[in-house]
């Protein structure tokens, strides 16, 4: 019950119910689907009634059919190949760096006020931006698409391990330092846990990131990888190979996305909201 401007009682606003969507996942996969296949129909019929240049804008089936030979293309693994490693290590890197570091930054204010203004700037800065900087630092080689790859990821990683740790609840540390716990204890038993639902978030960004970077970092240093692959076929003007490889790491993308998420819920059964 309220109280109206007049005194008088009434009646609570009743919370919305949920709606039928919400009830029914089937209902959002179809809707999803029917979005998903719009957008390929008209990537199918744009090019054959003169909307776009078909030598640019190849129709759906076309580029579906070049798939096939894409990944029987023994070259194509070969630099997908080196392109997972690369990412793998890139990814690894930042998480390695970003997780801890982010968690130290939210519990000493010390470290923040050191760390927040280098990232302050750093992070509007477009990151493929910076290849050609690697480059001049480390060579051609590795080191340099690894190393923008870790950049890429990092800030996202740090930012929401950051805000993580600093939303842990006073009254857990206080338990947690009460029964004898030291801070390398506290942080591993107490803050983690507690901040993991926004760790898990921005990895997710993360993955994301990382194949951006990736692709990137390959298209502009062309010696291996997928990216190098797309721009060779360019050069040779095989535009069918170029849409081809992009479906193909689409799917590459979807399928890391959704392992990802369907892993965190069932490694992390206790977590409340979605990452």
């Amino acid at each position: 019950m309220t109280t109206g401007p007049s005194g008088a009682a009434t009646a609570a606003p009743a919370s919305p119910s949920p709606g039928l969507l919400s009830r029914l996942p089937i209902a959002q996969v179809a809707l999803g689907a029917l979005g998903f296949l719009f957008l390929i129909g008209l990537w199918e019929i744009a090019p054959r009634i003169g909307w776009v240049r078909s030598e640019s804008v190849p129709p759906f089936s076309e580029v579906v059919r070049e798939i096939g030979n894409v990944l029987s293309d023994p070259d194509f693994w070969t630099n997908l190949r080196a392109s997972a490693g690369r990412w793998a290590a890139g990814l690894g890197i930042a998480i390695a760096i970003g997780i801890p570091l982010g968690m130290l930054m939210g519990r000493f204010r010390v470290l923040f006020y050191s760390i927040d203004p280098i990232l302050t700037v750093s992070y509007p800065v477009p990151k493929a931006a910076l290849i050609l900087i690697f480059v001049l630092w480390w060579g051609a080689g590795d080191l340099s698409r690894i190393a923008i790859i870790v950049t890429g990821c990092l800030i996202p990683i740090v930012i929401s391990s950051y805000h993580g740790a600093k939303a842990v609840e006073p009254r857990l540390l206080w338990s947690a330092r009460s029964l004898g716990s030291g801070r390398v204890g506290t942080l591993a038993r107490v803050v983690l846990p507690a901040a993991l639902p926004q760790i898990l978030t921005g990895l997710r960004l993360a993955i994301a990131i990382s194949i951006f970077t990736l692709l990137a970092s390959e298209l502009l240093i062309r010696q291996s990888g997928v990216g190098a692959y797309m721009f060779t076929a360019l050069d040779i003007g095989s535009n069918l190979v170029v849409w081809a490889v992009m479906v193909i790491l689409a799917v590459i993308g979807f399928l890391l996305d959704f392992v990802y998420v369907r892993g965190v819920k069932l490694a992390c059964r206790w977590l409340e909201e979605d990452v």
